[in-house]
């Protein structure tokens, strides 16, 4: 984004268990934040230096059918989650909305599903400009094909993000054993999505990327590893690309 950022703060926070699946969830936080080390002088840059004492509200909603944490292979997920930043107490205030709904329809007789996970976010400033590091990205373990913010326009070599975003992946899953201890997890998949709708910029429409590729879940005794092979489809000329990626924990 162009500088360096600390952040520095408390949270505090209740949750609910409604159910077995159902729960709720809400707190606060009270933070430091403080901008530095800008890399140019424009605006998007700019107008995260300085030093912003933050309050933010934090509110979300979770339903939880699967039938596993790691790797499920049936039910459906969803999450709703709300951060409000009042005007009236905080240096900046600014409301952020996320969704995320996962549904894995398996087969009673293998170990093979279909799956559809689905992301969508939004967030907007009170008054003036989002900034760019209350901006949502795109890329690298969220859309498997491209760079780490590989997604998004970029003005003055600064990556700006944008105050809207989807993304919605479909795919096919299946597992074998190779011992006792090791479980793979195949999955191929198909990726669309965007991010869009900076306030640096006057034109930021929706514009359309997509992926196809395959991962690979190894489930150790330790820890899952995940590898995966993505392919850009639909791209920009400017959007970062990467097609092999390695992280620990699962690919989805």
């Amino acid at each position: 984004y162009g500088f360096e950022n600390s952040d520095i703060g408390l949270r505090y926070s209740l949750g609910f268990k409604y159910n077995d699946n159902l729960s709720f969830s809400s707190g606060i936080t009270v933070s430091n934040v403080k901008g530095k080390l800008a890399t140019n002088s424009s605006t998007q840059v700019m107008d995260n230096i300085g030093k912003f004492d933050q309050y933010i509200l934090k509110f979300n909603i979770n339903y939880n059918s699967t039938n596993d944490f790691l790797y499920p292979t049936k039910g459906v997920y969803n999450n709703v989650s709300i951060d409000y930043s009042p005007e009236d107490i905080s240096d900046y205030g600014y409301v952020k909305l996320k969704i995320d709904n996962d549904i894995y329809f398996g087969n009673n007789r293998s170990n093979n599903f279909f799956f559809i996970s689905n992301n969508l976010g939004i967030a907007e400033a009170f008054e003036g400009n989002l900034k760019t590091l209350n901006s949502f990205s795109l890329g690298g373990l969220s859309f498997k094909g491209f760079d780490y913010r590989g997604i998004g326009t970029k003005k003055d070599g600064v990556y700006l993000g944008g105050k809207k975003y989807y993304s919605s992946t479909i795919g096919y899953g299946s597992s074998f054993l190779f011992d006792e201890s090791d479980n793979v997890n195949i999955r191929l998949f198909y990726s669309i999505g965007s991010v869009w709708d900076s306030d640096y910029l006057s034109n930021d429409s929706l514009y359309n990327r997509s992926s196809a590729g395959v991962s690979f879940d190894i489930l150790t005794p330790v820890l899952p590893i995940s590898f995966s092979f993505a392919v850009p489809i639909n791209k920009k000329d400017d959007d970062r690309t990467r097609e092999f990626s390695f992280n620990l924990g699962t690919s989805f």
